[in-house]
C-alpha cells in the first residue's frame, strides 16, 4: 500500500506492485554503509506525532520548499477513511483492530475467505478486513462475520485455529492472560506453529508456555509485559550464550567469525598501548563544532568494548585489564556533557559503555572500581538520556538504547521499563507501516499536528510506503543510526526476557529491506525523496537480520545480500561495532 498527499504539491509517484492482493508491497530487508564509516554530524530537529496521508499521484516540488508546501497543504483535501481526523490519532473502538503476534505479524484469515474452517495464520500487517478483529464482551473474537474457533472443539496440542459460525461454545471463547490468548474449551494458548513468523504460518493451540510465539497484542493495547525478577548478565546486546558461540567459532577458525575477529583485533581499538583521554566536561556542538572530548569519549568507549570482546574470545587477561583501565579513567574524571549535541553524544557513548562493562563485570575476576563506574552511568549519563529528545528520530532511539543498557547494568527496573515504553513509541514514529494510516504516526505532544508539519518533519516526503523512515530523505546514514538502535534495544530486551520483536519486528524488517534495496544500488522512483537519495547506511544490518531472518525465519533477500556484501562489518566509530563478530548467524 502506498499513501500520498492528495494534492498537486508533494512527492508522489507509482507504488511498487503488491505481493498479495490487497496487501502492502513487500520490501525485503537489508542495509549498508562503509565497514568503518566515519562520523556523520547531526543537528537538532523538532519531534513528531501520529498520522497518515491518502493516496494520489502528483508532481513533486523541490525538496526544501517548506513555506510553499505548508501553504499548499492548508487547502489540500485528503482521501481519509471515515472517522479519521487528520492531525490527531485515528479514533477507533478499543476492541476493534489488528491482533499482532510473533515477529510483529498480524493474525490473518487465510485468503480473506469467510468459509467455515478457514485457517487462521500469521501474515504481514496490511489493514485488510481479514486482519480486523472484534474482541467482544462475550469472550469471542470475530472477523469476517465469523468467530475465532478451535477446530472440532479439540484439546490436543497442534489443533487448528480457524474461523467458524459463532455458536457460543467453549471452542470460541478466549481470554487474555497477560499477552497470551487462552481458549476456554481447551485451556490451551493460541500459538504460532514452528515457532515461525513467516507469512502463512498457521495458528494452532498448544500448552501455554509463555514463549514469544504465544504473545499477542490485542486492539487498543496490550504490549509485552515488562519482565520481573533478576536481570540477566552479561546482557546488554550480547549474552553469555552468544559470546560462547563466537568464541567457539573463532577458535575453530570458522568464517565469517574469524575474519571479522581478525579485523577487530587489527583495529586501533584493540591496541594494548592505547591511552584513554578522559576530561571532566565533554563539549559537543553541531557538526562537531566544538569537539572537546567528543571523539575521545566515543572511541574510548568502543575501545573498552573491543577489549572486553577480545578478553572473552581469547582469554587473554591483558584485554580485560585494558578495558578496566579505560573505564576507570573516565569514571574518575567526567562530570557532564555540554553543547547542542550533548544528548546525542551521551546516547552514543552511553550505548557502548554498558556493553563493555557487562562483559567485564560478569566474566572477569576483579574490577575494584566498578561501583564508581556505576555511579558515573547513573549520575552523568542516565539523567541526560532517559527523557529522550524531540529532535530527529535517531537521537531519541540512540538515547533509549543507552537508557536501556545502563538500566540493565544498574539493575534499575523502573528506569528500564520507562526507557522501553519510550522506545516503543518512538520506533512507531520512526518507521512507517500502512497500518499507521495515511500519515505516519507521531509521538503525542510533539507538536506535529497538521499534514504540513508531519511532512516537513519527514523531510518533505509525502508518499509513504512500508519501511520508509522519518530520516530516509535526509540521508541513509542518520536513518541507519535509528535502525541500528532499534535492533540493539530489541536484542537487549530479548536477553532480559522481554521479547519486543512482536512489537517492532515488522517495522524493523521493512525498514531494513527498504533501505537495503536502495543501498544496493537500485535507482529511486521519482516519488521517493524527489528521486534523489543520499546513501551510506552503515554496518548496521547484522543484528536485525540475525534476529528476523535467522531466528524468526523471515525471508529477507535484500538484507541478506547487503549483509553478506559488507561482511565483516566493522564500526561506524560512534556506537556500532563488530556486529559480524557478535551476531553473524548467532541463534543464541
Amino acid at each position: 500500500m502506498i499513501n500520498t498527499v492528495n494534492s498537486s504539491i508533494g512527492r508522489s509517484g507509482r507504488a511498487p506492485a503488491t505481493d498479495r492482493a490487497g496487501q502492502s508491497p513487500r520490501h525485503h530487508p537489508v542495509s549498508s554503509a562503509p565497514a568503518n564509516g566515519g562520523f556523520a554530524p547531526d543537528v537538532p530537529h523538532r519531534g513528531g506525532k501520529d498520522h497518515d496521508m491518502a493516496r494520489r499521484s502528483a508532481e513533486a516540488p523541490p525538496r526544501r520548499l517548506r513555506t510553499r508546501l505548508a501553504a499548499a497543504l492548508a487547502a489540500v483535501t485528503l482521501a481519509v477513511p471515515a472517522g479519521l481526523t487528520v492531525g490527531t490519532p485515528a479514533a477507533s473502538a478499543a476492541t476493534v483492530g489488528s491482533i499482532t503476534g510473533y515477529g510483529g505479524k498480524c493474525l490473518d484469515v487465510a485468503g480473506a475467505a469467510s468459509a467455515n474452517g478457514t485457517q487462521v495464520q500469521l501474515w504481514s500487517c496490511n489493514g485488510s478486513a481479514a486482519q480486523q478483529w472484534t474482541v467482544a464482551d462475550d469472550g469471542t473474537i470475530r472477523a469476517l462475520g465469523k468467530c475465532l474457533d478451535v477446530a472440532a472443539a479439540g484439546t490436543a496440542n497442534g489443533t487448528k485455529v480457524q474461523i467458524y459460525d459463532c455458536n457460543g461454545t467453549g471452542a470460541q471463547l478466549w481470554s487474555a492472560n497477560g499477552t497470551q490468548l487462552v481458549n476456554a474449551g481447551s485451556g490451551k494458548c493460541a500459538d504460532a506453529t514452528g515457532p515461525s513468523s513467516a507469512d502463512g504460518t498457521p495458528v494452532q493451540i498448544w500448552t501455554c508456555t509463555g514463549a514469544a510465539n504465544q504473545s499477542w497484542t490485542l486492539p487498543g493495547g496490550g504490549t509485552t509485559p515488562p519482565p520481573s525478577g533478576d536481570f540477566t548478565h552479561p546482557g546488554v546486546m550480547v549474552s553469555r550464550g552468544q559470546l560462547d558461540f563466537v568464541r567457539g567459532r573463532v577458535q575453530a577458525g570458522a568464517q565469517p567469525w574469524t575474519s571479522a575477529f581478525n579485523q577487530m583485533m587489527s583495529s586501533r581499538y584493540a591496541s594494548l598501548s592505547r591511552t584513554p583521554a578522559p576530561r571532566p566536561v565533554v563539549e559537543c556542538g553541531s557538526y562537531s563544532n566544538p569537539n572537546n572530548g567528543c571523539t575521545d569519549e566515543r572511541e574510548d568507549a568502543i575501545a573498552a568494548y573491543t577489549d572486553a570482546l577480545a578478553w572473552y574470545i581469547t582469554g587473554d587477561s591483558r584485554y580485560a585489564q585494558k578495558a578496566i583501565q579505560i573505564m576507570d579513567a573516565w569514571s574518575a574524571t567526567i562530570t557532564s556533557h555540554t553543547g547542542s549535541n550533548a544528548p546525542l553524544q551521551t546516547g552514543w557513548a552511553g550505548s557502548v559503555w554498558p556493553r563493555a562493562a557487562e562483559i567485564i563485570r560478569y566474566t572477569y575476576s576483579s574490577w575494584p572500581n566498578v561501583n564508581r563506574f556505576s555511579t558515573m552511568l547513573r549520575n552523568v549519563y542516565l539523567p541526560v538520556v532517559r527523557n529522550g529528545s524531540g529532535s530527529n528520530g535517531n537521537w531519541e532511539l540512540t538515547m533509549m538504547e543507552a537508557a536501556v543498557g545502563i538500566s540493565v547494568f544498574l539493575e534499575d527496573r523502573s528506569a528500564y521499563n520507562a526507557a522501553v515504553t519510550r522506545f516503543l513509541n518512538r520506533t512507531r514514529a520512526f518507521i512507517y507501516l500502512p497500518s499507521d494510516g495515511p500519515l505516519p504516526y507521531t509521538v503525542p505532544g510533539s507538536g506535529l499536528d497538521t499534514p504540513a508539519e508531519i511532512i516537513g518533519y519527514w523531510h518533505d516526503q509525502s508518499t509513504f510506503v512500508a519501511g520508509l523512515a522519518q530520516e530516509t530523505c535526509r540521508d541513509f546514514t542518520h536513518t541507519g543510526y535509528g535502525i541500528s538502535a532499534i535492533s540493539h534495544v530489541a536484542e537487549t530486551s530479548r536477553i532480559q526476557g522481554q521479547d519486543l520483536y512482536p512489537q517492532v519486528g515488522e517495522r524493523l524488517r521493512h525498514a531494513l529491506g527498504f533501505h537495503s534495496r536502495y543501498q544496493l544500488g537500485e535507482a529511486p522512483p521519482s516519488w521517493l525523496c524527489d528521486g534523489s537519495l543520499t546513501r551510506g547506511l552503515g554496518p548496521i544490518t547484522e543484528v536485525g537480520y540475525n534476529a528476523l531472518a535467522n531466528r524468526l525465519g523471515n525471508a529477507m533477500t535484500n538484507t541478506q545480500t547487503l549483509t553478506l556484501q559488507q561482511r565483516p562489518a566493522g564500526t561506524n566509530n560512534l556506537f556500532v561495532a563488530w556486529e559480524t563478530v557478535t551476531h553473524a548467524d548467532n541463534l543464541n
